[in-house]
């Protein structure tokens, strides 16, 4: 595993959740504590600051509760959206 300063932890992460190893919380988490907290974003990309910042958007706004939902449906990110969004950005990470 990588140290939470390591952009290559943000790669382990997306495939940990697209291999099914990983929930969607445990997803938001990791990548909250990473992206957020301790990743020096200067060492990255342009490609790769740009899919961690939209993945961000998503990832910080996910809830797994449908109460969260019936709220307001457009203040949190689903299941769905979520996963999409992970998919797009491992897309734009492999170009």
């Amino acid at each position: 595993m990588y140290d939470r300063k390591d952009k290559k932890r943000i790669y382990w992460i997306i495939d940990q959740y697209l291999k099914g190893k990983i929930t969607e919380s445990s997803f938001c988490d990791e990548f909250y504590y990473s992206y957020d907290l301790e990743l020096n974003r200067e060492l990255l990309n342009e490609v790769e600051k740009q899919a961690f910042l939209e993945l961000s958007k998503v990832s910080s706004r996910f809830s797994q509760y449908e109460e969260d939902h019936n709220l307001d449906k457009h203040a949190f990110s689903t299941v769905d959206e979520l996963k999409q969004k992970i998919i797009e950005t491992n897309e734009k990470l492999k170009q």
